[in-house]
């Protein structure tokens, strides 16, 4: 595994352009992302704004799309340093100060069609070495992304937690 990136590779019983709408509609983001996730208009140079909690209001974090190719392809940058973020995961202030010094890093989503399923390849690259944030997403994407395979393939989002 690389100390550098994240991938991911899941296989969803949907078609390329369903699990398109599923990565770029705010309905259906919001249904996979437990109420919260990104929102965009998915145009090459875009901001993507983020909710990271229900009936929070998106905030432009400095994020851009920088790949949109329906229902091929799609890309953004990823910088998550706002202290409402660190708030809700309890980050502390020094946690925030170390997520903020990292660089921005990339998250891409290629759909590849096979049959009668798609494969999903999540890759998230263009962090520093031992880097906090990436640990963070490496927690956090095969939860987001069963999911949303869940929600795909049975209408219903699975329920983590109490």
């Amino acid at each position: 595994m690389s100390d550098t990136q994240f991938t991911y590779v899941l296989y969803i019983r949907t078609t390329p352009e369903v699990l398109w709408h599923a990565l770029t509609d705010r309905t259906e983001i919001s249904r996979y992302f437990d109420g919260s996730g990104p929102e965009s208009d998915w145009q090459v140079g875009s901001p993507v704004r983020w909710s990271m909690a229900p009936r929070m209001a998106p905030r432009d974090a400095g994020q851009v799309v920088l790949t949109a190719e329906p229902p091929v392809r799609l890309a953004y940058t990823w910088h998550n340093y706002e202290p409402e973020i660190g708030e809700m995961f309890g980050w502390s202030p020094e946690q925030l100060a170390e997520y903020r010094r990292e660089p921005i890093s990339r998250v891409s989503f290629d759909l590849v069609p096979l049959g009668e399923v798609v494969a999903l390849r999540v890759l998230h690259d263009g962090f520093a070495a031992e880097s906090e944030m990436l640990k963070s997403v490496r927690e956090g994407w095969p939860m987001i992304l069963s999911n949303l395979k869940t929600l795909l393939e049975t209408g219903e989002p699975l329920r983590f937690g109490a």
